[in-house]
């Protein structure tokens, strides 16, 4: 998934001190994606990340939708959209202060369609959409931001390579952990109160 999808965090929180997230698509190939497999891997980059450096303030997603085109959108379903939301809302430990569509594509609104049953109020609240640079650096000052996006904090790239560089070095231990994790959480599923094992979907 990280040839597939890039993830980064900005090294330059807000002026309220949020730490920003920002989750672009690598390769454009659609036939590459998977909305699964891509949930599974945000949820434990997250959580390694949150291990490391903490709580914050609060927490903004900047998902870049440049290359997005319609054959992303056909491998999009129901379940794994509405788990990956429930994730979000409930089970990610992130005080979510906003949540930015940047360089959104015409059919944005088919994603929103999707997305708009399973989010609660306080989610949409915090969702913007931006066709333009300008308009993101009305919600994130330009100098949190990469180049990217007419920001002068830098290209986007090194932020992603030292993001991925830590999740590689720590791989051994992440895999055992996850593997406790999925034998916790497949018991909770036999339950019905298990989260981790709805995105095997």
């Amino acid at each position: 998934m990280m040839t597939v999808v890039d993830m980064g965090i900005l090294p330059q929180t807000t002026p309220e001190g949020y730490k920003i997230i920002v989750v672009r698509l690598a390769d454009t190939d659609a036939s590459k994606f998977s909305q699964v497999s891509y949930s599974k891997f945000a949820a434990i980059a997250l959580e390694e990340w949150l291990k490391e450096d903490g709580l914050a303030e609060g927490h903004v997603i900047i998902y870049d939708f440049t290359g997005c085109h319609l054959g992303h959108i056909a491998k999009l379903g129901i379940f794994p959209t509405k788990n990956y939301l429930y994730y979000i809302q409930e089970a990610l430990p992130i005080r979510m202060k906003g949540m930015h569509f940047a360089n959104i594509p015409s059919f944005v609104d088919k994603i929103l369609l999707l997305m708009k049953p399973f989010m609660k109020r306080e989610l949409y609240d915090v969702l913007h959409l931006h066709s333009t640079n300008e308009a993101l650096q009305k919600f994130v000052p330009p100098n949190c931001l990469p180049s990217e996006y007419g920001g002068t904090a830098g290209p986007f790239k090194p932020f992603r390579d030292e993001f991925y560089g830590k999740l590689l070095a720590n791989r051994e231990a992440i895999l055992r952990g996850e593997t406790e994790k999925q034998v916790v959480e497949s018991e909770r599923a036999s339950r019905g109160n298990g989260w981790f094992s709805m995105f095997r979907r």
